[in-house]
């Protein structure tokens, strides 16, 4: 790392983004629990641990006066379970010389099947945004959304008891706080999705907690989904050309999450990546595998029926993204993409059924790391935060619980998506297999 880095302090937005991308530290993680509580106090002192080590070590990023105001908190949606990981987790920080609270939200975590199946692709039903600001004419939210939004607004501090925006609210009585103060609310991933409607939230239900008007509010998510209805996003941008809520939204071109859920987008997710992973010639089935089961979920969740006054009707889809949104073009990972094609070119030539069908199981695999990288770690990047990142990486490697495994994003997303672990590929053993065959 330079000397030039080390005496640099990121700008606003940067340090926004550092710390949203730190509320995701008990990602992949689990931990054991035999008594249907140690597991769940082992992981929330493992997040606030990390959360006091990122504060303190990366000074020369965010700058020396952060601190935490609440959390961060982690939710469980079963936190009895033997075996714990975190379905949500957020936290709020403040600095006086920025005059800047951040609300960071986690993104999905992989191990998560209550966020994947819940909060991600519970999207066939909608709730209004009446129902849950009391906001008139305001669109509505997709269901899973407004299940993630209820879990953040009920998250409870250990320590204090607290929810966040009663914590926010004491915060801002008992310190001398300047007028016109941002509370910047940031996520990736879920946590872009989730992070725009907690600040819609806050926005609406401001004279709660600060009655005074002593702050604004924003919203910086990255790789959201999309969050709601048309209606929604037109209400959401009446908001920000009134100047009531600062809207801030970038995603990778590359990145199929934020291609969900709007129908035009939904379209591209098979192609994305079409100029780099061709569709391999002669083999069979005919149709290309490639995509296909990445987006799926999302076509599923969308080609249903719903009943509306005891009549079956095709769900119509009535998801939009809010704009404005900026588009930072990704690179596509050919190093990555090579490496993929080293370790699985021999598949096909060593087990003789697997022969006609390895090219498309092949692409699928490329498809599935290539996703999983333009989805997390090329935002290190885009984001202009990766002396931060490299910091984060390695107090997490350096406090990694026990019984955990580090495996990097395109190998959990290959995982995933086909089983397929690549740490466990043995390029030697599958080249003598293929000698041994003749």
């Amino acid at each position: 790392m330079s000397k030039k880095n080390l005496d640099t302090t990121y700008p606003k937005e940067q340090q926004i983004y550092s710390l949203s991308f730190s509320a995701n530290s008990a990602f992949n993680l689990s931990w054991d629990q035999t008594n249907c509580e140690g597991g769940m106090n082992e992981m929330q002192a493992y997040v606030s641990k990390v959360s006091n080590l990122v504060l303190e070590d990366t000074k020369a990023f965010l700058g020396s006066d952060w601190q935490r105001v609440w959390g961060p908190v982690v939710y469980a949606d079963d936190p009895t379970s033997k075996s714990v990981h975190a379905d949500n987790t957020m936290g709020l920080y403040y600095s006086k010389s920025g005059k800047l609270f951040v609300a960071a939200i986690a993104g999905t975590n992989l191990n998560s099947p209550f966020g994947w199946f819940v909060e991600d692709f519970s999207v066939n039903d909608t709730v209004t945004w009446e129902s849950i600001s009391g906001e008139a004419n305001s669109g509505s939210i997709a269901k899973g959304t407004s299940i993630g939004l209820n879990i953040l607004l009920n998250m409870k501090d250990p320590k204090t008891g607290l929810q966040m925006m009663d914590a926010l609210k004491n915060f801002i009585e008992n310190n001398s706080i300047a007028k016109g103060t941002e509370v910047a609310v940031a996520g990736h991933s879920l946590g872009g999705a989730l992070s725009p409607v907690l600040a819609l939230y806050l926005q609406n239900k401001q004279s709660r907690w600060d009655p005074n008007g002593l702050t604004i509010i924003g919203a910086y998510p990255t790789a959201g989904p999309t969050p709601g209805t048309s209606k929604f996003a037109k209400y959401y941008e009446k908001l920000i050309k009134q100047k009531k809520i600062i809207y801030v939204s970038r995603h990778n071109a590359l990145d199929i999450v934020p291609h969900a859920w709007q129908a035009s987008d939904i379209s591209e997710i098979p192609t994305i990546y079409a100029d780099y992973i061709e569709d391999p010639k002669g083999a069979n089935p005919t149709k290309v595998v490639n995509g296909t089961l990445a987006c799926a979920a999302a076509l599923n969740a969308l080609a249903v029926k719903i009943n509306y006054k005891g009549k079956e009707i095709p769900f119509y889809n009535p998801y939009t993204q809010i704009s404005p949104s900026t588009l930072l073009q990704g690179t596509f990972d050919s190093d990555l993409d090579d490496s993929i094609n080293d370790k699985l070119s021999l598949i096909g030539l060593v087990i003789p059924k697997l022969k006609t069908y390895a090219p498309y199981f092949r692409n699928l695999v490329r498809f599935a790391a290539q996703a999983g990288t333009q989805h997390t770690t090329a935002y290190n990047t885009l984001l202009s935060i990766s002396e931060f990142m490299e910091v984060y990486d390695q107090i997490l490697k350096d406090n990694k619980p026990a019984n955990n495994i580090n495996m990097s994003p395109e190998e959990l997303s290959v995982m995933e998506l086909t089983r397929l672990d690549l740490q466990n590929i043995d390029e030697k053993t599958l080249e003598k297999a293929l000698k041994e065959q003749g």
